[in-house]
């Protein structure tokens, strides 16, 4: 782990790079230099000290304006933090500001920039989060997935991203999306200090090394619609690490083109209020998003529901890993696309969401351009302490 400074040091420092950058960049919502040095000065003692911390503007926070990426809650303050912003603040971490979310963490983009080609998408919907860790503004920041908001921005901006199995981060004092995908995720560019931030938010332990992880490769139904570059990323990683190849289990075909229906139909809920009272404010692309969840027939989400409930099954789910730890699949389709009306693909994310697998964006290979591409590394439920291990073997075998 990189040596950490004292609190009111690291938000000196934070500060200083994001007056640097942050003119191209965009990465922030609101900052707050005055609240961030008097948090420095009287954080608590704990495993995230001297950490500074950004938060997609998606997460309630008792300090500072959370607007949710919307015209519609300009200026709105919550009266408490969201759980997770409140147990991150507890272990010491100091946070900055709001990093800046597409709208409602849907796929409209702000103007957040790539921080290694600024004429490039960092990614979304956690497009602020991301960009601000990987140039070097925070220590850790979260965001939220419910299609690839955390994978693919971790694969764009080239750091760590942690997608944790679907509940075991809580949401409370978070805007929801579609409820049954929405799950909290971290990025660093730290994986020992990503896996701290894991530890607080889950109220569990840091992952332990063990022996030795196996994996396989699973290319998916959409393998053909990454890039070459990218394709070739995900087999020398399958060739670096001794990787099997593993197919599909039948039962999750089909599931990763069919997810849109469970966002959409429960996104048009989610979102009922705003509909009905600031139609007009709400950008065309998500009104359309959203309409289409009200034609869905209940009968077509209950049986993509299903399916995914059976996906998620012991049978399943055994099938899937059999005899290994770790899957290896692309992050996204390659390279952070140019322009910023366009936030990337989540088509190599969807699949493990509906499916509530945890999955982490592995950086270290760039694309032909010389953009960061990730990998994306999968494990069973709960099994977020195999995955970073399996970053971490990752990794070594890279150097």
């Amino acid at each position: 782990m990189t040596p950490r400074l004292d609190a009111p040091t690291a938000v000196e420092h934070a500060f200083g790079v994001i007056a640097e950058r942050e003119s191209v960049l965009q990465a922030w919502v609101v900052l707050d230099e005055d609240n961030a040095r008097a948090a420095a000065r009287r954080a608590p003692v704990g495993v995230l000290s001297g950490l500074t911390l950004g938060v997609k503007d998606i997460f309630d926070t008792a300090d500072l304006p959370t607007e949710y990426g919307s015209p519609i809650y300009a200026g709105f303050q919550p009266h408490a933090d969201a759980a997770a912003v409140a147990l991150l603040r507890s272990a010491g971490a100091v946070l900055l500001g709001k990093t800046v979310t597409t709208e409602f963490a849907w796929s409209t983009p702000a103007g957040t920039t790539n921080p290694h080609r600024p004429t490039h998408t960092p990614g979304g919907s956690s497009s602020g989060s991301a960009a601000a860790v990987a140039a070097g503004m925070v220590d850790v920041a979260i965001g939220t997935q419910t299609a690839g908001s955390v994978i693919r921005p971790a694969s764009f901006c080239g750091v760590f991203g942690l997608k944790p199995t679907f509940g075991l981060i809580p949401t409370a004092g978070l805007k929801p999306a579609a409820p049954s995908l929405d799950t909290v995720g971290i990025f660093s560019t730290d994986l020992d200090t990503l896996d701290l931030a894991r530890a607080v938010l889950t109220r569990r332990s840091p992952s332990s090394r063990r022996g030795a992880v196996s994996f396989a490769v699973v290319r998916t139904e959409q393998w053909l619609e990454a890039d070459l570059d990218c394709r070739q990323i995900v087999e020398s990683t399958a060739e670096l690490l001794a990787a099997r190849d593993r197919e599909l289990p039948e039962a999750l075909l089909g599931l990763a083109d069919d997810a849109p229906i469970v966002q959409s139909f429960e996104g048009a809920a989610s979102l009922a209020w705003e509909r009905q009272h600031h139609p007009e404010l709400i950008s065309a692309e998500l009104r359309g998003r959203l309409a289409w969840g009200d034609e869905l027939l209940p009968a077509e989400y209950d049986d993509v529901v299903q399916r995914a409930a059976y996906g998620r099954s012991a049978k399943v789910i055994e099938e899937l890993f059999a005899d290994v730890d770790v899957l290896i699949t692309p992050a996204a389709t390659g390279e952070a696309p140019e322009g910023l009306g366009f936030t990337g693909d989540p088509r190599f994310c969807r699949l493990w969401t509906l499916l509530g697998l945890p999955a982490l964006s592995v950086p270290g290979h760039l694309g032909a351009s010389g953009m960061p591409i990730g990998v994306q590394l999968i494990a069973r439920p709960r099994a977020e302490d195999v995955l970073i291990q399996a970053a971490h073997e990752l990794v070594a075998r890279l150097r």
